[in-house]
């Protein structure tokens, strides 16, 4: 039976904390675990929980509940934000009840090529600091994020505690000053400039672990990474990747960075493929691992507000992501396509009969120096005055292309070299957007009555933000009874 519970800290992890009851009450490892969750091993996992029910229960509800253990106390709150809503449920809902031994395959990780160890890290001036305080040192979640290196209070590297023994095979506690025997080992950090990315990665990832289970959407966040790509000049228009330019900028803000332990996907940007990217920003982007997107976010937004506030704006936006460069192909697809192109078949055709769109396969046949004749485009006046008439009614500009047969190059060159319609077509635009924007608006200030701004914000899909930026005086009449002209809702909102 265990007499002595300490308190959990705020930022403490549960593996942690199922550490110091074992030393405060003397059973051994798995008597220890039987007592607290019914089984012989749930407290010595270190990453994500198992029978957090049956812990509350056990404990009498003094850890508070299963799903704040799960979200604010083990890896899980970092992981989950980027799965679907019902995977996320469905994770919180097993690991309340019982152990999920496919979890880590659910979440993506043993196929992300990050690894799943997830070593146990720490900060010496932490452990102090706790000594001092508490009485104990203990292990810090924020630190144990998979792209967290560096210790955001004190500015400093982290520690890694190496045990050649795979935690599964664990049968005692790795504690920051106690437990089983570890090496330490420090995490190289040179010069300031990494020191700065590292910090600005860690302060992202905390901020991203927060966000509720479920509430990002893949086809969203890739148009936001295209809208910030396109903003550096780095996608085109039509969504294509300027690649040397984007290898350029990875490149230059992560230099030195990708030596670090752990962030070995920064190697993947090569002239090859951009791999940090192009898997994550594609029109139906393949599941990333939370540290690749929190590299390519920390990356191309300044802050984390920047970031949220263009991933709620890609909510509003009637332009559905670009497709990025294209995924390198199968060598024995581009064998059966040089084949089929060189033995008389067009571009096109072998195109269809491989199952790829015919603009793949005139990059592929450019790949292969296969010698083929392109079609004049003529953009007549009849398509022009078509297309000048759809652009003012601030129709999307796939949706004009699609319409008249026209790429998205010529739609570009035709607004460029009219300012009068790129205006035109910029000002139905933000109208359509602002229409969007003012229902949705509506609609969850009706679902949600008598809650304030900061409660309302925080709400999916809100539209608040952009509202604030673009239409403010009507927002303000929306919200009379919660809106206040105070000097620190003013300077709520400047920060936001």
């Amino acid at each position: 039976m265990l007499h002595n519970l300490p308190n959990l800290a705020h930022d403490q992890t549960l593996y942690s904390w199922c550490g110091l009851v074992h030393a405060w009450n003397g059973l051994s490892a798995i008597a220890t675990s039987q007592e607290l969750f019914g089984s012989s091993f749930a407290a010595l996992m270190h990453d994500f929980p198992a029978n957090l029910a049956a812990l509350n229960t056990r404990t009498g509800g003094h850890l508070g509940s299963p799903r704040r253990l799960a979200l604010n106390h083990t890896l899980l709150g970092y992981f989950l934000p980027l799965v679907h809503v019902d995977l996320a449920a469905a994770v919180l809902r097993r690991t309340r009840e019982g152990a999920m031994p496919e979890l880590k395959m659910k979440l993506g990780i043993t196929a992300s090529r990050i690894g799943g160890h997830h070593p146990l890290k720490g900060c010496p001036a932490c452990f102090d600091e706790d000594e001092a305080a508490t009485g104990f040192a203990y292990w810090h979640v924020p630190h144990q994020f998979p792209s967290v290196m560096v210790c955001q209070r004190h500015q400093r590297p982290l520690v890694i505690a190496w045990d050649p023994v795979t935690p599964v095979h664990r049968r005692g506690w790795l504690l920051p000053r106690g437990g089983l025997a570890r090496h330490w080992i420090d995490i190289p950090v040179d010069g300031s400039m990494q020191m700065e990315r590292l910090m600005r990665l860690a302060a992202f990832s905390g901020a991203f672990s927060t966000l509720p289970p479920g509430s990002i959407e893949s086809a969203l966040l890739a148009k936001t990474y295209q809208g910030a790509l396109r903003g550096r000049g780095i996608a085109t228009a039509n969504g294509s990747l300027r690649l040397s330019a984007l290898i350029q900028l990875t490149r230059s803000h992560y230099s030195g960075v990708e030596t670090v332990p752990g962030f070995e996907a920064l190697q993947a940007v090569t002239p090859d493929w951009p791999g940090l990217a192009g898997a994550l920003t594609r029109r139906k982007p393949r599941p990333g691992h939370p540290l690749k997107h929190l590299l390519l976010i920390s990356m191309l937004f300044e802050s984390w507000d920047d970031f949220l506030s263009a991933y709620d704006e890609s909510r509003t936006s009637t332009e559905p992501p670009a497709s990025p460069a294209a995924e390198e192909p199968d060598p024995s697809r581009t064998e059966a396509f040089y084949k089929l192109v060189s033995n008389g078949k067009s571009i096109r055709c072998a195109s269809t009969e491989l199952g790829i769109d015919t603009s793949t396969g005139v990059k592929w046949a450019q790949r292969l120096g296969l010698q083929y004749v392109t079609r004049t485009k003529t953009f007549s006046e009849d398509k022009k005055a078509t297309a000048r008439k759809m652009l003012r009614a601030g129709n999307d500009a796939i949706v004009v292309c699609e319409a008249l047969g026209l790429s998205r190059a010529t739609i570009d060159r035709l607004l460029t070299s009219e300012s009068d319609l790129l205006y035109a077509w910029k000002v139905a635009r933000f109208v359509a957007r602002r229409k969007a924007a003012r229902r949705r608006f509506k609609q969850v200030v009706k679902q949600n009555p008598g809650l304030v701004t900061g409660q309302i914000r925080r709400l999916p899909d809100n539209c608040y933000m952009w509202l604030y930026r673009n239409d403010r005086d009507w927002l303000r009449e929306q919200l009379p009874a919660i809106w206040r002209e105070s000097p620190m809702n003013i300077a709520c909102a400047a920060r936001s």
